[in-house]
């Protein structure tokens, strides 16, 4: 592991990393605060700014784990099980540390994919110079998908923009310019549509401004440019850091070059959303490249873990998933290896799910010692789309609570 690439000793996450406070003791474990009182876009250093991922946690809270517990050897790799857009990856890579990020979501994989790769960026800007000006001289021969799912989202024009963008990155060669460009595609979708930009579940804005597709697709591939060389400049080029399509109920990691010496895990929140309503617009756009990432299997994405509506059976199957999916990182992982979950308690109804006490649970039956339980708070706004059973968490005294637990094997 080696820091050595970090000019100056700084780091893009200096000044950000959570307010940490001890305020007591469970039993054997130690109960802290972490405060995080920074806003998305100070937490958005790099490239974790590539892609808006929904029920995102902060990268900081990875980067305080990664921090808290270093590889003791340079082969060993932290894994995340639930990894989403590749948060811990970008961290773990920051720092120099191998990682493994396994998701059902092929959008998401390919996210961390591009978050984390050291690529030309060069090529990035001449390519897209290619396609805005083949763009410009052949938009009028396409026309709009004859889909009711189209009509309803997405105005006339930009839907037959999108599909020349789409055509043009369909007929390039993969490599890692042609999926940067096909992350930033996929990025301005909610942006483009008639969709609200900021809210999770989408709803139709009857009266936003419909923004020009080439334009907005242009801008967000420079500013990914620009995060990249950012990135790039501070991570350890020597780290691995892996992305699959994987079930995380069944764990098939070779093990021989390394040990996994940390889980760094965040599942969906109970009672929050299921992530593939969330993304249809992107997984109709992406649905041409889907063969590239999932050796052909097609809507793997759909077998997800649900986690709403919290009634007694998606309850109960959400826990089901949970047990099973720890059960298989306690035989991965060696004697003393951490095991960290990010995780919320929940409301349904009014009442609350004390999902972190439940969590805590079945891990102490795997096998697992509990060792810390950190407390998060948020400082989330109202937005009109603000749920009134939303996770808006504040202490030790709040009965909704928002942890980072921390396990021993």
């Amino acid at each position: 592991m080696s820091l050595s690439l970090f000019k100056d000793d700084s780091k893009p996450y200096d000044g950000v990393m959570p307010l940490i406070k001890s305020v007591g003791e469970k039993g054997e474990a130690k109960i802290n605060i972490w405060d995080i009182p920074f806003s998305i876009s100070s937490l958005s250093y790099t490239s974790h700014s590539h892609y808006r991922y929904y029920g995102k946690f902060p990268s900081v809270v990875a980067g305080q784990v990664l921090e808290q517990f270093p590889p003791s050897k340079s082969s060993d790799y932290v894994l995340d099980n639930f990894s989403g857009s590749g948060t811990t990856l970008v961290e773990a890579k920051l720092r120099g540390i191998n990682s493994l990020g396994l998701d059902i979501s092929w959008l998401s994989v390919l996210a961390s994919k591009v978050k984390t790769q050291f690529l030309d960026t060069n090529e990035v800007s001449e390519q897209l110079a290619s396609l805005v000006s083949w763009f410009e001289l052949s938009k009028t021969k396409f026309s709009t998908p004859e889909d009711p799912l189209v009509e309803k989202w997405f105005a006339h024009e930009a839907s037959r923009d999108l599909a020349a963008i789409q055509f043009y990155l369909h007929k390039m060669t993969p490599s890692p310019c042609r999926d940067f460009l096909l992350v930033a595609f996929l990025a301005i979708i909610r942006r483009v549509s008639r969709a609200y930009d900021a809210e999770v579940r989408p709803h139709v804005n009857k009266t936003k401004k419909q923004r020009c597709v080439i334009s907005a697709f242009a801008k967000k591939v420079n500013d990914m440019v620009k995060d990249h060389v950012s990135y790039m400049q501070y991570a350890d080029k020597e780290a691995y850091a892996e992305a699959k399509v994987a079930n995380n109920l069944d764990l098939k990691i070779d093990q021989s070059q390394g040990s996994c010496y940390l889980v760094l895990s965040h599942p969906p929140y109970l009672n929050s959303f299921n992530y593939t309503p969330v993304y249809k617009l992107e997984f109709y756009w992406a649905k041409p490249f889907e063969s590239q990432f999932t050796d052909g299997i097609e809507d793997l994405h759909k077998a997800e873990l649900k986690a709403h509506p919290a009634n007694e059976k998606v309850t109960e199957e959400y826990f089901g998933h949970l047990r099973k999916c720890y059960q298989e990182t306690f035989q991965l992982q060696p004697e003393g290896g951490v095991l960290a979950i990010v995780i919320g308690d929940c409301t349904r109804k009014g009442k609350v799910i004390p999902v972190i006490d439940k969590v805590i649970e079945i891990c102490s039956d795997i096998g697992y010692k509990l060792t810390e339980i950190n407390y998060r708070t948020t400082h989330y706004g109202l937005g009109k789309y603000a749920y009134s059973d939303r996770a808006n968490y504040h202490g030790e005294d709040e009965d909704k609570k928002d942890g980072i637990l921390i396990f021993k094997k």
